[in-house]
């Protein structure tokens, strides 16, 4: 090399193949030697020192990726996101970046790319860049010293990037850094060649990192991203980060980007979380302080409105601590001293009064508490409770000076907040009344439990399953097609109380609410035991239409509003009917979602089909080709979605049937020599190609339909040959075409045939074709089915799908069920018209 620290792209060790070459051998021989270890191992019975298999780098990651990433479902696919995404955010918490964006592109591979100082590319001890040694070895990084990393940061093990990078199958990193670009490739963790040292940073290009991943679809089992998840998760993380830009894009079907900053921070926050409520006071109330010789400090926004609930969100280096903690402690200690030092001293509490109690002053409150710390501890790997013992002081001391001042200079706010835990109290009062009523009502009955309430027979919670069933209809059939045993019915007549609208001892009048929160048995507010709870899976089943959505979302609010921590638990779920009835030969099934009918439509029918391309060659299909190319055809439909959006119909149409893409053929230079050659058309080619004029980045190009002979003149700019969208494009048409050939098809099945342009048409057509002579009908709802219906389809544990309740983002839900259950029409209206377009199967 060069010199010691900066390797330069001609003086690599090895070459990218023989580096690939060595990994894949690698792989190979340790795969082999476990494969013969547990062969003897199963063979003789035999366990000693030569059966403990020790997982060097990456491969714990690859072996066991939910110790990393909490599973390989949509959780953990979006924790990658969040792993990059937080390093990004490290650097600015740092001071040394001020701008973050993400693009979700087609494929469902995500690029990150920040302003801050780049990762470092000298060269490490152990004898390799800097930057691979972060990328390849666990607990690895610049969070655990004292030395020029990071003083605040949310990433203590060090695991992050290499994780990612040992998840995905595509990883690519450009740094800018030291005057220079650099840049490196990998596969699935394994570096696929050396650090590169290209070109000059130019004047005023400034530093960063920007990273290229793309999920293994071995490991994930899906790589769809989910845009809401991203949204809601990437405009928190700008609100913590007071003045940092965030900004995300999505170039898949539709294509959309946001920008988050916020000048606010958290008091911003506040503000957004408020938006659907009628807020008390003038201002948002926002402080904060710093204890330098703690190394910790304290940001803190609150602010009162006119609803029933408590809506505190806790935040320790901007990791969402949804357990709490000392932090949590303190904040809420403060509180409840301060505000009733203040309400006596200035005559809103009399002697007599009783002190209000924490829950009543918090009533209606929105507050956001973030803390920073060089050193957190965290409870458990999940870090979601703050252990630090003295962030409760120091808290308590910032939060008692801070409100109390601003109640001193903002009095008629102060009497307000005041006056409304007041009327909390009451309200509280009289709720405690009606439950102690309540309760020596159903002590003369003999019998706590609602009357309509069908209970089963076991006693150990864990077994038993509450069924929460929309009308007395579905309630009956419920009762004849349930396990006894284990399963418990509550139908519940008509719709419950919107408790979002409702003080508690409105909500404890309600009949319905009453029997529901009996039944289960936790009780609720500061009465609330789970260990009290009577059924471990309590299962909402409403009809799939508007009056079922509504009666759940009514029943959510409730839990989410009042029990909490049933959802925390894992003791929510929602029952999900199936949506079709299918008849083949006189037998009957039931299907729940998209992809299983799919998979029964062409289950017995695959490897019957041909399919004949433009070539007039005929391919088969079979289980393996059809996933690959259901894998692939989404990611053609990205690309394409994106090229239509900014090129236009008729330039994806063109581009799709040329022999430019058949080929590869990418890069304007090379796209411009190859009209200016030839005519752009290979044997299996849809139309024919002739370039017509080339003026500076214009092209005018003459198409010919073979199989018609229609000529159509399409103008291009050439830049289109290098953006991003058009290789996207290019790599999985040339995929596609390795499986099928390339459009048009035709599509048969015995008899039965269609024809099909595009590999977008190809797929619908398959589906066509193996759906004649099936009978099809969509599935309503509970009604209209019979007690064997119901218990086949949506009880019987053996067959039923249910969806387990889950809450993220703590702050997106509580504004959600504002927005939609609260008292703002505009902003649910704004809401329903924003999403309406991705409603799926509604029943109205």
């Amino acid at each position: 090399m060069a010199t010691d620290e900066n390797p330069t792209p001609d003086e690599t060790a090895k070459t990218e193949a023989e580096i690939a070459a060595d990994a894949a051998a690698l792989g190979a021989a340790k795969t082999e030697a476990a494969t013969a270890a547990n062969a003897k191992t199963a063979s003789d019975g035999t366990y000693d020192a030569a059966d403990i298999t020790v997982l060097e780098g990456l491969e714990a990651v690859r072996h066991r990726p939910g110790m990393y990433i909490g599973s390989t479902g949509p959780r953990g696919l979006h924790h990658l996101v969040w792993e990059i995404v937080d390093n990004s955010v490290d650097e600015a918490l740092a001071g040394h970046a001020s701008t973050v964006t993400v693009t979700i592109h087609p494929d469902n591979s995500v690029t990150v790319t920040d302003d801050g100082r780049g990762i470092p590319v000298a060269m490490h001890e152990t004898g390799r860049p800097t930057v691979e040694v972060v990328l390849t070895v666990l607990h690895a990084g610049g969070k655990f010293g004292d030395g020029g990393g990071y003083k605040v940061s949310g990433g203590l093990h060090g695991v992050g990037s290499s994780v990612v990078n040992a998840l995905s199958e595509e990883f690519d990193i450009e740094i800018r850094r030291d005057g220079f670009l650099w840049t490196q490739s990998y596969v699935r963790g394994a570096p696929a060649n050396e650090l590169q040292k290209g070109r000059a940073l130019e004047k005023g290009e400034g530093t960063g990192t920007k990273i290229r991943f793309l999920p293994d679809t071995e490991i994930f089992e899906t790589t769809e991203y989910d845009w809401p998840t991203l949204e809601n998760r990437l405009r928190e993380t700008a609100f913590l980060t007071r003045g940092l830009r965030i900004k995300i894009t999505d170039e898949r079907e539709g294509g959309k980007t946001v920008d988050f900053h916020y000048e606010g921070g958290i008091a911003d926050f506040v503000e957004y979380l408020n938006e659907n409520k009628d807020a008390i006071g003038k201002k948002v109330i926002a402080f904060e302080s710093e204890d330098e010789k703690e190394g910790a400090a304290v940001e803190v926004a609150m602010q009162w409105n006119g609803t029933y609930t408590e809506s505190v969100h806790t935040f320790a280096n901007n990791i969402n601590t949804h357990e709490g903690g000392s932090h949590l402690s303190g904040f809420r200690s403060a509180l409840t001293s301060t505000i009733n030092t203040w309400a006596r001293a200035n005559g809103e509490l009399k002697e007599k009064d009783p002190a209000l109690s924490g829950e009543d002053i918090r009533e209606g409150l929105t507050a956001v508490v973030s803390a920073k710390l060089t050193n957190p501890q965290f409870e458990g790997q999940t870090k979601t409770k703050l252990g630090n013992p003295g962030m409760a002081g120091f808290v308590q001391r910032v939060v008692n000076a801070k409100l109390q001042e601003y109640f001193e200079e903002n009095r008629s706010d102060a009497v307000a907040i005041v006056r409304k835990a007041v009327q909390a109290a009451q309200a509280r009062s009289a709720a405690r009344k009606a439950r102690d009523l309540t309760r020596r009502k159903s002590a003369l009955e003999n019998s706590r439990l609602p009357g309509k309430l069908a209970d089963c027979s076991v006693k150990d919670p864990s077994l038993a399953e509450l069924f929460i069933v929309e009308g007395n209809s579905a309630g009956g059939s419920a009762k004849q097609g349930r396990d006894r045993h284990t399963q418990a019915i509550l139908p519940l007549r008509g719709k419950i109380l919107n408790v979002e609208r409702a003080r508690i001892d409105k909500v404890l009048q309600n009949v319905e609410v009453q029997s529901l929160i009996t039944a289960i048995g936790t009780g609720i507010r500061e009465e609330f035991d789970i260990t009290a709870a009577r059924y471990h899976k309590i299962i909402l089943m409403t009809d799939a239409d508007v009056d079922g959505a509504h009666i759940r979302t009514l029943a959510l609010t409730l839990i989410f509003r009042e029990m909490q921590e049933l959802i925390e638990a894992g003791f929510v779920y929602i029952a999900k009917p199936p949506l079709y009835k299918v008849r083949q030969g006189g037998n009957d099934r039931y299907i729940e979602k998209e992809a299983e009918l799919e998979e029964y439509l062409l289950s017995d029918k695959l490897e019957k089909f041909e399919i004949i391309n433009a070539a007039g060659k005929t391919v088969g299909l079979n289980d393996a080709r059809w996933k690959k190319f259901a894998r692939l055809r989404k990611q053609h439909e990205g690309w394409a979605s994106a090229l239509r959006a900014e090129h236009g119909m008729d330039t994806v149409h063109f581009l799709a049937s040329t022999g430019l893409v058949h080929d590869g053929i990418t890069g304007s230079d090379a796209v411009l020599e190859r009209l200016q050659s030839s005519e752009v058309s290979g044997d299996d080619a849809a139309i024919n190609v002739r370039l017509l004029s080339s003026e500076g980045t214009h092209l005018r190009i003459r198409t010919t339909e073979k199989k018609t002979g229609l000529a159509r003149t399409t103008d291009l700019d050439r830049t289109l040959f290098d953006s991003p969208e058009y290789v996207g494009f290019v790599k999985v048409h040339q995929q596609l075409v390795g499986l099928f050939g390339q459009p048009s098809f035709t599509i048969r099945l015995g008899d039965r045939h269609e024809d099909a342009d595009t590999f977008e048409e190809l797929g619908r057509g398959v589906l066509s074709v193996a759906q004649k002579g099936v009978q099809l009908s969509r599935f309503k709802g509970l009604g209209e089915m019979n007690a064997d219906q119901l218990r086949e389809t949506t009880m019987d544990p053996a067959h039923r799908t249910l969806q387990q309740v889950t809450v993220d983002d703590a702050a997106g839900a509580d504004r959600l069920f504002s927005m939609l259950m609260g008292e703002h029409v505009e902003h649910r209206r704004d809401f329903i018209e924003e999403h309406g377009r991705q409603v799926a199967n509604l029943d109205v």
